[in-house]
Protein backbone atom coordinates (compact mmCIF):
# COMPACT_ATOMS: atom_id res chain seq x y z
CA UNK A 1 0.00 0.00 0.00
CA UNK A 2 2.54 2.15 0.48
CA UNK A 3 3.89 1.83 -2.87
CA UNK A 4 0.59 2.91 -4.60
CA UNK A 5 0.29 5.90 -2.21
CA UNK A 6 3.92 6.78 -2.70
CA UNK A 7 3.07 6.61 -6.74
CA UNK A 8 -0.42 8.25 -6.59
CA UNK A 9 1.85 11.26 -4.55
CA UNK A 10 4.69 11.37 -7.25
CA UNK A 11 1.82 10.91 -10.14
CA UNK A 12 0.18 14.06 -8.22
CA UNK A 13 3.82 15.88 -8.17
CA UNK A 14 4.81 15.20 -11.83
CA UNK A 15 1.31 17.02 -13.09
CA UNK A 16 1.86 19.74 -10.83
CA UNK A 17 5.19 20.08 -11.92
CA UNK A 18 4.11 20.20 -15.38
CA UNK A 19 1.23 22.55 -14.98
CA UNK A 20 3.72 24.78 -13.33
CA UNK A 21 6.30 24.44 -15.98
CA UNK A 22 3.13 25.28 -18.77
CA UNK A 23 2.09 28.30 -16.82
CA UNK A 24 5.67 30.00 -16.33
CA UNK A 25 5.79 28.91 -20.12
CA UNK A 26 2.51 30.89 -21.03
CA UNK A 27 3.26 33.63 -18.64
CA UNK A 28 6.98 34.75 -20.19
CA UNK A 29 5.49 34.31 -23.72
CA UNK A 30 2.82 36.92 -22.60
CA UNK A 31 5.17 38.97 -21.00
CA UNK A 32 7.54 39.22 -24.19
CA UNK A 33 4.19 39.71 -26.20
CA UNK A 34 3.52 42.65 -24.10
CA UNK A 35 6.75 44.11 -24.73
CA UNK A 36 6.69 43.88 -28.49
CA UNK A 37 6.06 47.38 -30.22
CA UNK A 38 3.93 47.20 -33.43
CA UNK A 39 5.30 50.24 -35.86
CA UNK A 40 3.17 52.12 -37.92
CA UNK A 41 4.40 50.79 -41.92
CA UNK A 42 5.16 53.87 -44.27
CA UNK A 43 1.22 52.83 -45.88
CA UNK A 44 -0.53 53.81 -42.60
CA UNK A 45 1.61 56.74 -41.53
CA UNK A 46 0.52 57.81 -44.84
CA UNK A 47 -2.83 57.40 -44.67
CA UNK A 48 -3.09 58.52 -41.10
CA UNK A 49 -0.98 61.71 -40.26
CA UNK A 50 -1.07 63.80 -43.33
CA UNK A 51 -3.64 66.60 -43.76
CA UNK A 52 -3.96 66.03 -40.09
CA UNK A 53 -3.13 68.01 -37.21
CA UNK A 54 -0.95 66.88 -33.98
CA UNK A 55 -0.49 68.34 -30.48
CA UNK A 56 1.42 67.23 -27.91
CA UNK A 57 3.89 68.12 -24.81
CA UNK A 58 7.43 68.54 -25.43
CA UNK A 59 9.91 65.63 -24.56
CA UNK A 60 12.93 68.16 -24.62
CA UNK A 61 11.17 70.03 -21.33
CA UNK A 62 8.41 67.87 -20.29
CA UNK A 63 5.99 71.10 -20.30
CA UNK A 64 5.93 72.98 -23.34
CA UNK A 65 2.54 71.97 -25.56
CA UNK A 66 2.81 72.06 -29.53
CA UNK A 67 0.68 71.99 -32.40
CA UNK A 68 1.63 71.23 -35.64
CA UNK A 69 -0.86 70.87 -38.79
CA UNK A 70 0.52 68.51 -41.65
CA UNK A 71 -0.54 69.18 -45.43
CA UNK A 72 -1.37 66.39 -47.52
CA UNK A 73 0.94 63.80 -48.77
CA UNK A 74 2.50 64.30 -52.09
CA UNK A 75 3.38 61.87 -54.80
CA UNK A 76 6.86 61.89 -52.95
CA UNK A 77 5.91 61.05 -49.90
CA UNK A 78 6.13 64.22 -48.59
CA UNK A 79 4.71 67.80 -47.33
CA UNK A 80 4.91 70.87 -44.98
CA UNK A 81 3.82 71.22 -41.37
CA UNK A 82 3.04 74.50 -39.76
CA UNK A 83 3.27 74.15 -36.40
CA UNK A 84 2.78 76.55 -32.62
CA UNK A 85 5.29 76.14 -30.18
CA UNK A 86 4.16 77.13 -26.43
CA UNK A 87 0.76 78.96 -27.91
CA UNK A 88 2.35 81.59 -29.43
CA UNK A 89 6.00 81.23 -31.26
CA UNK A 90 5.16 80.10 -35.55
CA UNK A 91 7.66 77.70 -36.82
CA UNK A 92 7.41 75.96 -40.65
CA UNK A 93 9.15 72.77 -41.47
CA UNK A 94 8.54 69.62 -43.88
CA UNK A 95 7.67 66.51 -43.40
CA UNK A 96 8.53 62.99 -44.80
CA UNK A 97 8.35 59.62 -44.64
CA UNK A 98 11.66 57.21 -44.90
CA UNK A 99 10.91 53.64 -45.03
CA UNK A 100 8.13 53.17 -41.87
CA UNK A 101 9.64 56.38 -39.99
CA UNK A 102 8.01 59.37 -40.10
CA UNK A 103 10.47 62.52 -40.27
CA UNK A 104 10.64 66.04 -39.78
CA UNK A 105 12.90 68.92 -40.67
CA UNK A 106 12.86 72.66 -39.66
CA UNK A 107 15.07 75.21 -38.03
CA UNK A 108 15.55 72.46 -35.31
CA UNK A 109 17.25 69.85 -37.78
CA UNK A 110 15.57 66.70 -38.89
CA UNK A 111 14.42 63.87 -36.25
CA UNK A 112 13.02 60.76 -37.70
CA UNK A 113 10.79 58.65 -35.54
CA UNK A 114 8.76 55.36 -35.66
CA UNK A 115 5.27 55.27 -34.21
CA UNK A 116 3.36 53.25 -32.36
CA UNK A 117 -0.49 53.13 -32.40
CA UNK A 118 -1.54 53.13 -28.79
CA UNK A 119 -5.00 54.39 -29.12
CA UNK A 120 -7.55 55.30 -32.11
CA UNK A 121 -6.16 58.46 -32.10
CA UNK A 122 -3.21 58.57 -30.02
CA UNK A 123 0.81 57.58 -30.51
CA UNK A 124 3.88 56.94 -29.12
CA UNK A 125 6.93 57.94 -30.72
CA UNK A 126 10.65 56.08 -30.92
CA UNK A 127 13.64 58.35 -31.05
CA UNK A 128 16.89 55.44 -31.60
CA UNK A 129 14.56 52.32 -30.72
CA UNK A 130 13.58 53.94 -27.43
CA UNK A 131 10.08 55.13 -26.59
CA UNK A 132 9.65 58.60 -25.72
CA UNK A 133 7.68 59.60 -22.77
CA UNK A 134 5.21 62.04 -24.14
CA UNK A 135 2.58 60.86 -26.53
CA UNK A 136 1.16 62.44 -29.68
CA UNK A 137 -2.61 62.93 -30.53
CA UNK A 138 -4.29 63.31 -33.74
CA UNK A 139 -7.21 65.89 -33.85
Amino acid sequence: MTYGLHSFQLKNAHSLLGKAVIIATFGAMTSTMALAQEFMTQKELLATIPGGQLSGVSNNDGKTPWVQAYSKATSKKNGKLNGLWDGKDKYTGDWFVKGDQWCEKGDWGQKCWSVERIGTKEFRIYEDGKPKKNTWKLK
